[in-house]
């Protein structure tokens, strides 16, 4: 039970670190403080950003590891972010991950 915790807390602080390191590397300019695809850009841009709360949007799969990787390798109207290590995409891909989970659970706008 202490592990299944601890895991738990981890996951957590990966969430929060990739929330933080989201607004950082400004994804928010274009998929929006909340992810949902309405950042100050997002009117401007010919294909619109993805809203990550819907598993539905994702064309290269809404898992942690896929998200990171199209963090890192872009696809689409995204440009690839090779300034963001592998580890900091896998944080900012948990995050989004949980705002997939909140919308799920009902959570509405994280």
């Amino acid at each position: 039970m202490a592990l299944a915790l601890a895991a738990g807390a981890c996951g957590r602080g990966s969430e929060e670190r990739g929330r933080r390191l989201y607004a950082e590397h400004g994804c928010a300019v274009c998929h929006g403080a909340s992810g949902r695809g309405d950042g100050p850009s997002a009117r401007r841009l010919d294909t619109p950003p993805r809203d990550f709360t819907d598993p539905r949007a994702y064309r290269q799969g809404s898992s942690r590891e896929e998200i990171a990787a199209s963090i890192r390798k872009g696809g689409g109207a995204m440009p690839a972010f090779t300034d963001v290590s592998e580890s900091e995409a896998a944080d900012i891909a948990a995050w989004i991950v949980s705002l997939q989970q909140q919308r799920a659970a009902g959570g509405g706008q994280p």
